[in-house]
C-alpha cells in the first residue's frame, strides 16, 4: 500500500497544479520548535495552509457550502484510492505535513470517532509510512459535516518520539491492555497499550465514555493520532480537548498503545487518572 500511495502522490503533484504549488511551498514554511515544562512543540507558519485552516465551520456556513469531500464535489484532476470498501484515500492539497493525505468517508456523515477507531488501526496497518490522525469536529476539523481522517508522514510530530519518555504512572491493566498516563503538562495524555486490536478499540471505548461532553455537542472534543511500526508494531495516538488518543505497537509482540490528552484541565483539578474506567 505505501508504494500505491507513493505512485498516487507522484500523478497528482505531476496533474494537479494547486496541489503542486502548494507541496512547493513547504519549502518556505518557518517552523519554530518550543519547550513548555519540557515538552517540545512545533509551530508552523504555513500561508499556503488557510484556505483548510481559515475555513469556515459554523452551522450556518456549513449549510451554504459544498461539501468538499463528498464524491460528486471533488475537483476532475484530483484522484483517490478505495480503502473497505468506504473510504477514498485523496493527496491533501493544502498539506503541512511532506506527504499529507486526506481519507474520507464515500458517504456524508458526521465526524464522530467512536465507531471509526477500528478503521484507523486498520488503515494504519496497511499505511505504515503514515500517521494517521483524527480532528474532531470542534476540534481542527475543517470539515466537520463529512466523516475523514488525515495521514501524515511518520516523525514529523514531536509527541511521536516524545511520549515514552513523559509516563508518569500506570493508571490500570484492562484484560491484555495497560492504561499509562503521561506527565506533559499543559497536556493531559493517556496512553493504552495491547496485545491486540480488539483489547484496544474496547479499552478506548471506555475511556471515550469516560470524557465529558460539552452541551449542545455529540462527542468529546477529541484529537487521535494512530501509527504502526511497521513490523509488527502499532501506534495510535491522539488529543482531546477532554483527551487525545495514541496507540501504538512495540516491539516482537504485537502491542498496540493509544494514548489520551484532557485539555479541559490537570488530573488534578478535572479527573484523576483513575477516572476514566470509572
Amino acid at each position: 500500500m505505501n508504494q500505491t500511495i507513493h505512485n498516487l502522490l507522484t500523478e497528482q503533484l505531476a496533474s494537479w497544479e494547486t496541489a503542486r504549488n502548494n507541496y512547493a511551498a513547504l519549502s518556505e514554511v518557518q517552523v519554530k520548535e518550543l519547550n513548555v515544562n519540557g515538552t517540545l512543540y512545533k509551530v508552523q507558519f504555513n500561508p499556503a495552509r488557510i484556505v483548510s485552516s481559515g475555513a469556515k465551520v459554523d452551522a450556518k456556513s456549513i449549510k451554504e457550502r459544498k461539501c468538499f469531500l463528498c464524491p460528486a464535489n471533488l475537483p476532475a484532476v484530483q484522484k483517490g484510492i478505495p480503502f473497505e470498501g468506504h473510504y477514498n484515500i485523496l493527496v491533501n492539497p493544502f498539506p503541512i505535513f511532506p506527504r499529507h493525505l486526506t481519507v474520507p468517508e464515500t458517504a456524508h456523515v458526521a465526524q464522530r470517532i467512536a465507531p471509526r477507531f477500528g478503521d484507523m488501526l486498520d488503515l494504519a496497518r496497511q499505511l505504515t509510512d503514515y500517521t494517521i490522525f483524527y480532528n474532531g469536529p470542534k476540534c481542527g476539523a475543517s470539515a466537520p459535516d463529512h466523516a475523514h481522517f488525515q495521514a501524515g508522514n511518520k516523525g514529523f510530530m514531536p509527541i511521536e518520539q516524545d511520549w515514552r519518555r513523559q509516563i508518569a504512572g500506570k493508571v490500570a491493566d484492562y484484560g491484555q491492555a495497560t492504561l499509562w498516563w503521561l506527565n506533559d503538562a499543559p497536556r493531559t495524555t493517556l496512553v493504552i497499550e495491547s496485545a491486540d486490536r480488539k483489547t484496544a478499540i474496547k479499552l478506548f471505548d471506555t475511556v471515550y465514555h469516560s470524557l465529558d461532553i460539552q452541551p449542545g455537542e455529540d462527542e468529546p472534543m477529541m484529537n487521535v493520532l494512530v501509527m504502526n511500526n511497521n513490523v509488527p508494531s502499532n501506534r495510535t495516538s491522539g488529543k482531546n480537548e477532554h483527551g487525545g488518543v495514541t496507540a501504538q505497537n512495540f516491539g516482537g509482540a504485537k502491542k498496540n498503545a493509544i494514548a489520551m490528552q484532557d485539555k479541559t484541565g490537570s488530573y488534578g483539578q478535572k479527573r484523576k487518572p483513575g477516572d476514566y474506567l470509572k
